[in-house]
């Protein structure tokens, strides 16, 4: 797997750290000299993480006084990189949790069988999951993995509540890339439930296509998220 630029890192650990609440909002982050030596990087790369943390609203910078996190961290899931749900939330207001709807090994659906590659009723892996921000549910999602890819996956919980971690670190498998759409859906009499909230209620459909590091498929999951918690894309120009 292609390691991460040194600015990204940098974005991620402290983003982490805000998300964890080791940095609360209104903190005042270290100066440039000192994250430099800290992280081992130079100061323009220190200045690249910053300007990224700026642009997603994680942090602010004031000229004379330094760097601080948001009071106002935009609240939505952030999709430019492949990453976890809690990762894709971090920098908004409130811990992030799950709650198992269902784990279990079943059988492939036709639309799942036609995903991996596989003969419709072959054994998978499925996990439910609603993913809540503070005790607020945010999103439902449902996830599939080839049996072969994790074959203990629901039999033991997952590390830390993270699919993706679980998969790599208890099965070695490398994350490569995604492939991602979405699209507006009303919600089902069962989704509504889960969530909380009222049949046909309208949100946010995303289906990913996940790929190893080999170009196998390792997960094909289902979102429905509610429009609290909006999509935030930072694009960049060519």
């Amino acid at each position: 797997m292609v390691r991460a630029p040194r600015y990204r890192i940098i974005y991620d650990d402290i983003v982490s750290q805000i998300q964890a609440g080791a940095l609360a909002p209104a903190a005042q982050l270290p100066g440039e000299n000192d994250l430099a030596r800290q992280y081992g990087v130079s100061r323009m790369t220190v200045r690249q993480a910053l300007d990224l943390l700026g642009s997603e609203n994680f942090v602010v910078r004031k000229q004379g006084s330094g760097t601080f996190v948001s009071e106002t961290a935009k609240r939505g899931r952030r999709l430019n990189r492949l990453r976890s749900f809690a990762d894709e939330i971090a920098g908004t207001s409130g811990e992030v949790s799950s709650r198992i709807v269902r784990a279990e090994t079943t059988r492939a659906t036709a639309e799942v069988a036609e995903v991996f590659g596989i003969a419709k009723g072959d054994v998978v892996n499925r996990i439910t999951r609603v993913r809540l921000i503070g005790n607020t549910a945010a999103a439902l999602q449902d996830a599939w993995v080839p049996y072969a890819v994790a074959p203990s996956l629901c039999r033991e919980p997952l590390l830390g509540g993270s699919l993706y971690r679980t998969l790599n670190e208890r099965f070695g498998v490398q994350l490569r890339y995604a492939d991602q759409s979405m699209t507006g859906a009303l919600l089902t009499l069962e989704q509504a439930a889960m969530l909380g909230t009222e049949q046909g209620r309208a949100v946010l459909e995303s289906r990913r296509t996940t790929y190893g590091g080999a170009g196998e498929i390792v997960e094909f999951t289902t979102s429905w998220t509610l429009p609290e918690f909006p999509v935030l894309l930072r694009i960049d120009a060519e």
